[in-house]
């Protein structure tokens, strides 16, 4: 690392974002059908939400990365490791003002309308917060406390039919969401945005921050469970 630069101030962050999402809600099912004890139901290969690195159909190429705001941050390919995973969001950042985006799909291929019904942020490993900082070698732990409030990771799903984006972050955790549907056959956008703000406080040094993952559910019901 460039220790020997005038400030001092370079932050390099390893930021982890796996997002764990498309819990498929498949209890929604009993409030439609009446079911008898001996029937068995698997709606899994009918009801089929995905994530995708292409609008038009279901691919599962690198996901890149676009550096935004002050010069200077990068960030690597992310990788849809499943239909319903994707990972190895990450970004370096080194001053304040510094954003990573990283831009894919969900699609329903499956043979239900689908409904986001939540977009929740889970504690990073060993952390009681989203997000968990770690200071590096000759770092001062408490800057780096002071730093760590200074990243946010945003949630934008495009839908198409809808007049306006639904925005989440941690202080935007809509539970339960309504109205949010995906129809069958379409694809809707989401972009996800890492950012070291602007009025965050600079560290003396190197830290890391991880993330806990980002779970979205879809349902085959906008109807409270």
């Amino acid at each position: 690392m460039e220790h020997d630069r005038g400030t001092k101030i370079i932050a390099v962050v390893a930021l982890v974002v796996a997002i764990i999402g498309l819990s498929l809600g498949f209890a929604a099912f009993t409030k439609n059908l009446q079911i008898s004890s001996g029937a068995k139901v698997n709606p899994t290969d009918s009801f089929s939400v995905k994530f995708s690195s292409s609008s038009g159909q279901v691919e599962k190429n690198p996901i890149q990365a676009k550096a935004g705001g002050v010069g200077g941050a990068s960030g690597e390919n992310a990788n849809i490791d499943s239909d319903n995973t994707i990972s190895n969001l990450k970004g370096t950042f080194t001053t304040p003002g510094q954003n990573v985006t990283y831009e894919f799909y969900v699609h329903n291929d499956g043979d239900y309308d689908a409904f986001l019904k939540s977009v929740t942020y889970a504690n990073a490993n060993d952390g009681g917060s989203f997000a968990k900082c770690t200071a590096g070698v000759g770092t001062t732990k408490t800057l780096v406390e002071e730093a760590c409030s200074g990243f946010e990771v945003t949630v934008d799903v495009n839908n198409e039919d809808e007049e306006e984006n639904n925005h989440f972050s941690t202080t935007n955790n809509q539970t339960p969401i309504k109205g949010h549907k995906l129809g069958k056959g379409k694809s809707e956008k989401v972009i996800v945005k890492i950012e070291y703000k602007t009025d965050a406080t600079r560290a003396d040094g190197d830290f890391t921050v991880d993330f806990g993952n980002i779970t979205l559910l879809y349902s085959t019901t906008d109807e409270s469970n």
